[in-house]
């Protein structure tokens, strides 16, 4: 029997344009691979301090080597913290986050690693400790929003740095060394900081004008986009290992071409490892300052000995890292050398230490 109704008819029609592969033609079938790209995060109702340190940042895409990487082809843009929460999800899941704000900016704390808290009067850092004054805090990782369940599969990597503080000074603060030195990990304080109760694990803050050690711009095929401070545990990590521990610790992070290209769960530690998360150690350049060049030395056998490195040459010690069983990436090299007072250890092969 036939059904003639102008409804039904209608009804059916409707249907059949919303069937796969009807509509919207070769889009529904094959939609459009995302693109990855750079959204500087800042609410709308920013102190002007805070939205003066996100167009500074928006100012730096094109000169800062790890601006540069994210925003790609892509013009970069700021956006507002209310738009990216309620907006079109591909907007926060498929682009590199700089979040700027204050600790209790809905962003800042949907975003939050829970290696920080806000304090009365300060801000309790792991590895830092209870600090109060204007401390500036900037922590990185994944982005979450890529990796949440609303996202299926992947397509690459896409990494966040969250820049916030105890007051808009401070958060202008950090911003300011992010611009500057790259620092993607760390605590940095003003003049008059002062530390509340004692923890286990108290590092110092670096302070405003503070001068990281000089890095070599490329190391081996990578490019240097970033540096971590080392945090307390750190530190009690390389006494534990040589019975001294180092007077200034600095970790280079280095970009390898397609990097964070690796789609799926497959991929999804090596892409991690290369990532900016303050324990993704894979194209590093981790560097360790002692008293004096005597103690360097016997912490630097002492170190390759831990790290199962057999010597290579004068000061200099190489062997190979195993990679993670859940990683499809084979061994990587590791290569530790001595110059002075610095013990320095990078997973590159040895002819390509920097001399």
């Amino acid at each position: 029997m036939q059904i003639k109704s102008p409804a039904f008819a209608l009804l059916a029609a409707v249907l059949l344009a919303l069937a796969p592969g009807r509509a919207h033609g070769a889009d529904a079938v094959n939609p459009p691979a995302p693109v990855r790209g750079l959204c500087i995060v800042v609410a709308a109702d920013a102190p002007p301090e805070i939205k003066a340190a996100a167009d500074q940042i928006l100012a730096a895409v094109k000169t800062q080597p790890l601006l540069q990487l994210m925003a790609g082809n892509l013009d970069a843009k700021i956006v507002a913290a209310e738009e990216l929460l309620k907006g079109p999800p591909a907007q926060r899941q498929y682009n590199h986050l700089v979040v700027v704000g204050l600790l209790n900016d809905p962003v800042v704390q949907t975003v939050w690693l829970h290696e920080a808290k806000a304090e009365d009067g300060g801000l309790y850092v792991f590895g830092f400790g209870h600090l109060k004054g204007n401390i500036g805090y900037v922590e990185s990782g994944r982005n979450p929003f890529l990796h949440g369940i609303e996202v299926k599969r992947a397509p690459f990597e896409a990494e966040l740095v969250t820049l916030t503080g105890t007051s808009p000074k401070a958060v202008a603060m950090i911003a300011q060394e992010f611009v500057q030195h790259g620092l993607v990990n760390g605590v940095v304080a003003a003049p008059g900081w002062t530390r509340g109760e004692p923890s286990l694990l108290d590092r110092d803050p670096l302070l405003v004008g503070y001068q990281p050690p000089a890095a070599p711009a490329t190391l081996d095929d990578m490019k240097l986009i970033a540096l971590t401070q080392p945090s307390e545990d750190e530190y009690r990590n390389v006494l534990a290992d040589t019975g001294v521990e180092p007077v200034q610790m600095w970790r280079g992070k280095y970009y390898r071409p397609g990097a964070w290209d690796g789609a799926g769960v497959e991929k999804a530690i090596d892409d991690f490892n290369a990532g900016l998360h303050k324990r993704a150690y894979a194209n590093t350049l981790w560097s360790a300052t002692f008293a004096s060049a005597d103690e360097a030395q016997n912490a630097a056998g002492k170190i390759a000995a831990a790290a199962n490195l057999n010597a290579a040459g004068e000061h200099q010690w190489a062997g190979t890292r195993a990679a993670p069983a859940t990683s499809s990436a084979p061994p990587s090299p590791l290569v530790l050398w001595q110059r002075g007072a610095t013990v320095f250890m990078a997973d590159v092969p040895a002819p390509k230490i920097p001399q």
